[in-house]
C-alpha cells in the first residue's frame, strides 16, 4: 500500500500567502523594506535556510527578533484553514486506510499551533517540522525520514508539495510528487519532474484510486 506525505504551508493549509506581509512587517522594524519579496525563494525552506537568505540579502538584520516578529504577526493575523478539497482527500485516504504524514520546514512550533487550531494532529501516522532533519527542502531529508517513521520505502510514498524547494527534495528522495500551486506556477523545468499537476487536492483522488 502507498503512503501520503503532506507539505503544510500553501499545500495542506492556506498559510503561505500571509507571510509576505508578516516579512515586510517585521522587517520594516529594523528599518528594511519589501522583505516579503523573497518568501517564494524561501517557500519550503526550514528555518536555517530563510535565516541565510536573510543574512544574505541584509548582513546587520537580527533574524532572531525578524522571526519573532513574524511570528507575532502570523499569530495576530492568520485564519488557518483547509486548502480547497485538502479535507475531502484526507477523508478519503482515511477510508482507505491509507497512513498519512505531514513533512514541513516550519517550526514545530507552527506545525502543532496551525495543525491544533483546526483539531488536524489526530489525522496523521507521523509529523515532522523543518527541525527534525539536519538538512532542510531542497535536500530530501525530511521526506526520506518520513518515509522511515510510515515503514515505507520512498518510491511508495506519494507527495503532496506547492514549492519548488519542496518538489527538488521529494524528487530527489526518490517519490512521486503531486505538484498542487499556491503563490508560484511551476517552471517547465520544475514540471518534467512532477508525477501529476493538479489544481486542488481532491483532484489527486481519481490519481490514487488506481494504487489503491
Amino acid at each position: 500500500m502507498f503512503r501520503v506525505i503532506f507539505d503544510m504551508d500553501g499545500t495542506l493549509l492556506d498559510t503561505q500567502r500571509i507571510c509576505v506581509p508578516a516579512w515586510d512587517w517585521a522587517g520594516e522594524k529594523q528599518g528594511i523594506l519589501g522583505a516579503g519579496k523573497h518568501i517564494k525563494e524561501v517557500c519550503g525552506m526550514n528555518e536555517a535556510g530563510w535565516n541565510k537568505l536573510l543574512k544574505d540579502n541584509y548582513p546587520s538584520i537580527d533574524t532572531d527578533k525578524f522571526n519573532n516578529d513574524v511570528r507575532e504577526y502570523v499569530k495576530a493575523n492568520l485564519v488557518i484553514k483547509f486548502k480547497k478539497g485538502a479535507e475531502e482527500l484526507i477523508e478519503f485516504l482515511i477510508k482507505n486506510n491509507v497512513k498519512i504524514a505531514l513533512a514541513s520546514g516550519s517550526s514545530r512550533r507552527s506545525v502543532e499551533h496551525h495543525l491544533g487550531e483546526l483539531d488536524a494532529m489526530k489525522y496523521f501516522d507521523a509529523i515532522l517540522a523543518g527541525s527534525d532533519v539536519k538538512h532542510g527542502k531542497p535536500a530530501p531529508d525530511i521526506f526520506l525520514e518520513t518515509a522511515k517513521r510510515l515503514g515505507a520505502e520512498p518510491k511508495d510514498c506519494f507527495v503532496f508539495e506547492d514549492s519548488s524547494n519542496g518538489i527538488k527534495a521529494a524528487v530527489a528522495a526518490g517519490m512521486k510528487c503531486i505538484g498542487v500551486p499556491d503563490m508560484v506556477e511551476f517552471s517547465d523545468e520544475i514540471k518534467q519532474t512532477l508525477f501529476a499537476e493538479i489544481t486542488s487536492l481532491d483532484k489527486a483522488i481519481d490519481i490514487l484510486k488506481e494504487y489503491l
